[in-house]
């Protein structure tokens, strides 16, 4: 098992991304609002609102995708997220990673 974390710039990608979960057999995730860094520095310390500018799409919100999947799905997530984001090779299109899980309770039906 895999935690799959993305982190994307657009809701419409959201809507996109998990649309496409269902389709690779994930049965459930996660979203969270939250915002990067730069977003965070430049709001609290006015010296720093240029940040913003140099950071692409730092100064939009993000969203947190969570999904614990078997690991035959992970490349597929990735292969998805990356079509979806137009390229996570980009600045300012996303982020994913994943990391080991080695225990789970608590999932409806089981993994």
């Amino acid at each position: 098992m895999r935690l799959f974390v993305a982190i994307v710039k657009d809701h419409r990608q959201v809507e996109d991304i998990l649309m496409g979960f269902l389709d690779l057999g994930v049965r459930g995730g996660t979203v969270l609002e939250g915002r990067g860094m730069g977003e965070m520095v430049s709001m609290e310390v006015p010296i720093f609102a240029g940040l913003r500018a140099l950071s692409p799409g730092g100064a939009k919100d993000s969203y947190v995708i969570l999904s614990a999947m078997e690991d035959g799905i992970v490349d597929g997530a990735f292969r998805l997220v990356d079509e979806v984001c137009g390229g996570l090779e980009n600045a300012g299109t996303g982020i994913a990673w994943t990391i080991p899980i080695d225990r789970i309770r608590g999932t409806a039906g089981g993994f």
